[in-house]
């Protein structure tokens, strides 16, 4: 089974393929070394200004597109040129962005995807690699990878020649930037991909994800800012290319693994749930699954992706396509480990996601998965109960469309006029939890090493 509603293939499709593009204004310095880039190429480069984006999810109700999976604690942001957010590249040519980093936050990232392969109909939306993400990304003040990360300006050059780097970076060396700061997402190009501008050649994107700030309304302003500087550059003459590897994804395995007591100790906090809502509730567990999928396995045939990332260990509800209430006071509850208390994650969120829209519209993260949600919902009241100490690093957590007052419940959102981001009372939905990478590895948590959430739904007596 999948974590993405393969149906919907169409509809993401449409969200790359269609869509405006807004020119964004990057701060003076990004401004400063973009130009100064571009001027100090060679004379015979091609040289092609794009803009950047972030995903307006309120777009995807209004002009019936798709948000293709969103993540609502994630904002997305990609580079455009035109009217889409995925284009072509020639063999030889780079994506250089200029830009400057997030303010403090948990997690950022950058992902190269394969969009499409040449005339086909269905989209591929697989990752090329890894992403370049917290654990590694350098900036022009990092002493080392993943340090000095916020509020600081970064280069990124994304290619498929070696040849193009090297110039890219003897260019930016002239300009005081050293090739040990510039950060290099190579594209697979011997995989193979048909790179060029021929009616079947493959396109391409960038996806940035941020999310988990420290102050929200700096992650805002920086959104709003867009302190991006895009563009795609080429020699006019270029010799053979020298093929940039295929890096692939690193090991999950880290050696550390959440104990076996915790297994145990998540059994107990089910059972109690279970007997806690017997009364009101029909209280029946669904199936839960991780999706394993990895972008280059897409690419072979082999897995299907909807932009996979392996920085995050995805997972859905599975049984049935959707989750489907008789009563809008029906309950759905999830109950697990919190990975960020043990180590294991540098955030976790569930999300409520719109299955004809593939939209993710609320999410809960984390930051809620408290000691105290677990005992809540357990029934657990009296302080010195022995379960108080067994549930430290537990968390349960409600969602339905009225909560009614309960405490630890996530109110499923209807749409409105003004905030078009929902669904009808009673609409059914899907259940996403997303892992973010674990620190030891830099990418996703393995699942062996981690406790899976459990998840419950309680349909009104």
């Amino acid at each position: 089974m999948r974590l993405f509603d393969l149906p919907r293939a169409a509809l993401l499709a449409a969200a790359l393929l269609i869509g405006p593009g807004v020119a964004g204004a990057a701060d003076p310095r990004v401004d400063m070394l973009g130009d100064g880039f571009v001027a100090a190429l060679p004379v015979d480069w091609t040289r092609t200004r794009g803009n950047w984006e972030f995903l307006d999810v309120a777009d995807c109700y209004t002009n019936g597109k798709s948000c293709f999976g969103n993540n609502p604690s994630s904002p997305y942001g990609y580079p455009m040129f035109g009217a889409a957010p995925r284009f072509l590249m020639g063999a030889s040519e780079a994506l250089v962005v200029f830009m400057r980093t997030p303010p403090e936050v948990r997690y950022f990232a950058l992902t190269q995807y394969l969009i499409s392969r040449g005339i086909n109909v269905d989209p591929v939306l697989a990752s090329l690699s890894d992403s370049l993400n917290t654990h590694g990304f350098l900036t022009l003040g990092s002493p080392g990878p993943g340090q000095n990360l916020f509020n600081q300006y970064a280069v990124i050059v994304w290619a498929a020649d070696l040849n193009t780097l090297a110039s890219i970076k003897t260019v930016l060396s002239g300009l005081g930037i050293p090739g040990a700061q510039v950060n290099f997402l190579p594209i697979p190009i011997s995989l193979p991909l048909n790179m060029g501008y021929a009616v079947n050649a493959d396109s391409f994107s960038l996806l940035l994800r941020t999310a988990m700030p420290v102050v929200q309304a700096d992650l805002d302003k920086y959104r709003a800012d867009l302190p991006f500087y895009v563009v795609k550059v080429g020699p006019g003459s270029p010799p053979p290319i020298s093929p940039a590897p295929t890096i692939g994804y690193a090991s999950e395995v880290s050696g550390f693994a959440e104990s076996s007591d915790m297994e145990a100790a998540l059994g107990s906090l089910i059972a109690d749930i279970k007997s806690n809502y017997k009364r009101s509730f029909v209280v029946k567990e669904q199936i839960v699954v991780p999706y394993l999928a990895e972008g280059l396995d897409c690419i072979a045939g082999i897995s299907t992706c909807m932009l996979d990332n392996h920085d995050a260990l995805y997972s859905s509800d599975i049984t049935g396509t959707t989750i489907t209430v008789s009563n809008v006071r029906d309950l759905v509850i999830v109950a697990g480990v919190n990975h960020h208390n043990t180590g294991k994650a540098l955030y976790l969120n569930q999300t409520i996601n719109d299955p004809i829209k593939s939209t993710g519209i609320a999410s809960v993260d984390d930051k809620s998965f408290t000691t105290q949600s677990a005992l809540f919902h357990g029934g657990v009241k009296l302080l010195g109960d022995p379960r108080v100490k067994l549930y430290k690093d537990l968390y349960a957590y409600a969602i339905s469309y009225d909560c009614n007052g309960l405490k630890y419940c996530l109110n499923i959102p209807a749409p409105t006029p003004d905030k078009p981001v929902g669904l009808p009372p009673g609409a059914p939905f899907s259940l996403w939890e997303r892992s973010y990478v674990e620190p030891h590895t830099g990418v996703r948590p393995a699942t062996t090493e981690v406790v899976r959430q459990r998840v419950l739904v309680g349909a009104v007596r």
